[in-house]
């Protein structure tokens, strides 16, 4: 038996299988989702307005799922971890999760709040699950056993979710998730926050996601999708907004859906040939041109295929969903180790000086 570790091997039949997977049910998913909020919108619209909102209940519905989802992963699947059978526990993982997604989503609206809570409170769980387990290692709750992980973490960013929604503050804006998903993807944020102790790791690396955003906040200014002069999403944040035509917008979504779902199932080939920190700044710079390409073709079905931008933007969107679903809770992308070109411990910059 051959036990030894390739270094950037391309493995073109998972890579296929990987992104089969993810964008079949991305759009199998899609379908069947807005049917259902058409007939059964989380939200409170009727008549017209459910045309109108049917797409924010979509991605609503399919975010909170996937945050379930992910609250079970960084917690080793608990308490999911005893079944054996792999296929078996990933169903019922994701199931647990599509339930528990809806069950927030509208709970959102049992409890009296409107729409306006809806993505404060999705860009706030998000940020503090990220925070604390993705950048943060689970730092704060490491010694915990999985259950306890579980509830301490769930405390934690609820109630730093309701005293940040509360403020001033109102929300982290979303902006930084598709650059965290092409640094973690990538290894890059790890490799330049190597041998640096938690918490100072994930601020770090917060802070150049934060610096990322403002460099392409400021040429979205320059190509005309992003207006600087706008409110943005509160008084705390003055990054303006979106222009109304939502281009930007559809970019923001394609990015959350086709970065982690095509670099893990690639397992990053052809960039793990080249050293870090070009091979990640140059997976990076791929994802960005992938999603401009992604992003123009499904303008142009607008009107051929979708009826309009809503249904563009849940099938941009969609995608995030899978793409973290089918790697992180079936394994797809993570059969085998593998190796970076200069890297010496699989999964880990930990070890490397240069």
């Amino acid at each position: 038996m051959n036990d030894k570790i390739e270094v950037a091997p391309l493995r073109l039949g998972t890579a296929i299988k990987g992104l089969a997977l993810i964008y079949g049910l991305t759009i199998v998913s899609c379908i069947i989702l807005n049917a259902w909020m058409k007939a059964a919108p989380i939200g409170p619209w009727i008549g017209d307005d459910i045309l109108k909102w049917y797409w924010f209940d979509n991605v609503t519905f399919q975010l909170m799922a996937l945050w379930w989802a992910l609250m079970f992963v960084v917690v080793g699947l608990w308490p999911f971890n005893s079944i054996e059978n792999s296929l078996v526990k990933g169903i019922a993982v994701t199931t647990v999760s599509w339930i528990l997604g809806w069950l927030t989503a509208k709970g959102i609206y049992w409890t009296g709040l409107g729409a306006g809570w809806v993505f404060p409170i999705v860009g706030c769980t998000f940020f503090y699950l990220c925070f604390f387990s993705f950048t943060g290692e689970n730092w704060v709750v490491a010694k915990l056993n999985p259950a306890r992980q579980f509830f301490v973490l769930l405390i934690l960013i609820w109630g730093l979710t309701y005293i940040t929604t509360n403020t001033n503050m109102r929300w982290i804006p979303a902006w930084w998730f598709p650059f965290l998903q092409m640094g973690a993807a990538s290894g890059l944020l790890a490799y330049l926050t190597r041998k640096m102790p938690q918490p100072a790791k994930s601020v770090t690396q917060m802070l150049i996601l934060f610096l990322s955003i403002c460099i392409f906040l400021w040429i979205s200014k320059l190509m005309g999708v992003w207006d600087l002069k706008l409110d943005g999403v509160s008084t705390f944040w003055n990054l303006g907004y979106t222009t109304p035509d939502n281009n930007w917008l559809l970019w923001f979504m394609v990015a959350c859906s086709v970065v982690y779902g095509v670099l893990i199932p690639l397992h990053n080939w052809p960039f793990t040939k080249i050293p870090m920190p070009w091979g990640g700044i140059a997976a990076c710079g791929f994802c960005i041109a992938l999603i401009f390409i992604v992003t123009g073709f499904l303008k142009l079905l607008i009107g051929p295929v979708f009826a309009d931008m809503s249904e563009a933007l849940t099938y941009g969107y969609m995608g995030v969903n899978w793409s973290f679903v089918i790697p992180l809770i079936f394994g797809i992308g993570f059969e085998k180790p593998y190796l970076w070109t200069g890297q010496k411990t699989p999964g880990t910059w930990e070890d490397v000086d240069e």
